[in-house]
């Protein structure tokens, strides 16, 4: 006797694809849209952040910074080094602004250069000779200021760079308030 045949495993047809995915489609796509445009909205605004930040700066709003560096710094500071940072920072604006060789020169042998120069007004000329004195004296002689005296020459030179110096403010080779 021979065993009977095994029966054979009903084959049944192959089901198509499954769909997964807990939204309806046109939720997705429209999510996917939203997606886009936010990420299109930060990249604009990122762009123009990084615009802003890397503006250049005019000689003038470089110099009014870097004193504004020394306001902040100015609090127990060495009146010989707070000289030396006024006198080069108002020094450097000239020179960049105005290409003088300001930077090269001594207080001197500057205001002689400039003193038919047309660049600046008696009145510039007069508060610059002031405030170079004033700041030669505390670079070489060495004299002692106060905070109130080194506010008063920060003052001075801010208004310097910035235009700011009237005629009344001129009297006998000081600036007054």
């Amino acid at each position: 006797m021979n065993p009977p045949a095994p029966t054979p495993v009903p084959i049944n047809d192959i089901a198509g694809p499954v769909w997964f995915w807990p939204y309806p489609l046109w939720m997705t796509i429209c999510a996917a849209f939203a997606l886009l445009v936010i990420l299109v909205g930060l990249i604009y605004v990122a762009k123009r952040l990084l615009k802003r930040k890397s503006r250049i700066l005019t000689n003038r709003e470089r110099a009014i910074a870097a004193l504004s560096a020394l306001r902040d710094q100015m609090a127990g500071s060495d009146p010989y080094t707070f000289g030396v940072e006024v006198s080069n920072d108002v020094r450097s604006y000239i020179q960049s602004e105005h290409g003088l060789s300001a930077t090269r020169q001594t207080s001197i042998e500057f205001l002689q250069s400039i003193a038919d120069h047309a660049l600046f007004t008696d009145n510039e000329k007069a508060g610059l000779s002031v405030l170079l004195e004033r700041t030669d004296l505390l670079k070489f002689a060495r004299a002692e200021a106060g905070e109130a005296e080194m506010l008063d020459l920060l003052e001075t030179a801010v208004r310097f760079v910035r235009g700011e110096v009237p005629s009344s403010n001129v009297k006998e080779g000081k600036l007054a308030r």
